[in-house]
């Protein structure tokens, strides 16, 4: 028997998220954190996971990490579900809402594992091209919701790789004239200078809110959580795997979230590296890169040069994230903002590969 006969076509077809682990000192592809939590957090955060019992269960509601949450986020801890990581929380979207053979929708290019998880689980992705500013192309995206009728549409808000962040009033359209859920995915939220939209499904009951702690310095936790309705929170909690976020993850978290004000001046030093990183990159002759409100820098080398200055920067020892045959964006590198020491060492390199 061939044992690719045992794999289901659908799953034969689909790409594997692809992870680079060429060594390098400079890693500036996977939009973490340069900047650990603060030490005082760090060591208390060790401390009340040295304290966790290794021989029980977590707790499967998580109760005390979403009671943290929700002070923070101002929402009710009945709003809240956890996920190892945003992607998981996709998957149970995806599995609790859809009908195998019903659409999504996204605006592209944007996160992968939208359309990756959509395939595996048997929907169809109806991709809507972006601006060539990047922004929502608000009149073909209704226009499609009209079309396909898509149960859930995915905004990743700012987006991933583009670092664009999208106006409220077109969410709000796009959650309007949707005749399923928006999940309005705010992964990378806290290094916009505006902040969040807020609580949008108190107005709009279909709008399912994303966030995570993964970029904000605590990406070793996988801790990702969706806010939404109380009867959505209670449906999708349904297909979640028993025990999916593990007690250290719980202490750590909780604790992390109960002290968020200490981790605010580290979003400021990113955003403040940004900009820097925004300016100097296009002062470099043959240099494009695009305003974020990310964590990372969307950048475009042009004549063709793409490979040549990929492989020159793995050669200095520096890796960033490149769209090789991607296209729209094939041409084109993200570029994590780093702290001032590997951000120094990105620009050296990538004058050198030019």
């Amino acid at each position: 028997m061939d044992p690719l006969s045992l794999i289901r076509p659908k799953i034969r077809d689909v790409k594997a998220y692809f992870i680079d682990h060429t060594p390098s000192p400079v890693i500036l592809d996977a939009n973490e954190s340069p900047f650990t939590p603060p030490r005082k957090i760090l060591e208390r955060m060790l401390v009340v996971m040295a304290g966790t019992p290794m021989n029980r269960y977590p707790d499967m509601e998580a109760l005390g990490v979403r009671a943290a949450i929700a002070h923070k986020d101002g929402a009710a801890p009945e709003e809240v579900l956890l996920g190892n990581g945003s992607d998981e929380l996709i998957f149970y979207l995806i599995l609790a809402m859809m009908e195998p053979g019903e659409r999504i929708l996204v605006p592209t290019p944007t996160f992968v594992m939208y359309e990756t998880i959509a395939k595996s689980l048997n929907m169809e992705p109806t991709p809507v091209p972006l601006t060539d500013d990047w922004d929502l192309d608000l009149e073909a995206t209704l226009r499609l919701i009209k079309e396909k009728s898509p149960r859930l549409i995915f905004l990743a808000t700012p987006n991933n790789p583009t670092g664009k962040k999208y106006p409220l009033r077109a969410i709000e359209a796009v959650a309007d004239a949707a005749p399923g859920a928006v999940v309005v995915d705010e992964a990378y939220i806290d290094f916009s200078a505006d902040g969040p939209y807020g609580l949008l499904y108190r107005d709009r009951p279909n709008v399912i809110v994303m966030r995570t702690l993964s970029k904000v310095g605590l990406a070793a936790l996988r801790l990702g959580y969706i806010l939404a309705d109380r009867a959505v929170i209670e449906n999708v909690n349904k297909v979640r795997l028993p025990y999916n976020i593990n007690s250290m993850t719980q202490a750590a978290a909780a604790e992390a979230l109960r002290n968020w004000e200490e981790f605010v001046p580290l979003f400021g030093k990113v955003r403040e590296e940004r900009d820097k990183l925004f300016t100097a990159l296009n002062e470099i002759s043959g240099i494009h890169a695009w305003p974020s409100e990310a964590n990372f820098i969307l950048m475009r080398v042009e004549d063709g040069a793409a490979e040549r200055v990929f492989r020159g920067l793995l050669e200095h020892g520096v890796r960033v994230r490149w769209f090789s045959g991607h296209p729209r964006v094939g041409d084109c590198f993200r570029v994590t903002v780093g702290d001032p020491h590997e951000n120094s060492m990105f620009l050296s390199a990538i004058r050198e590969a030019l």
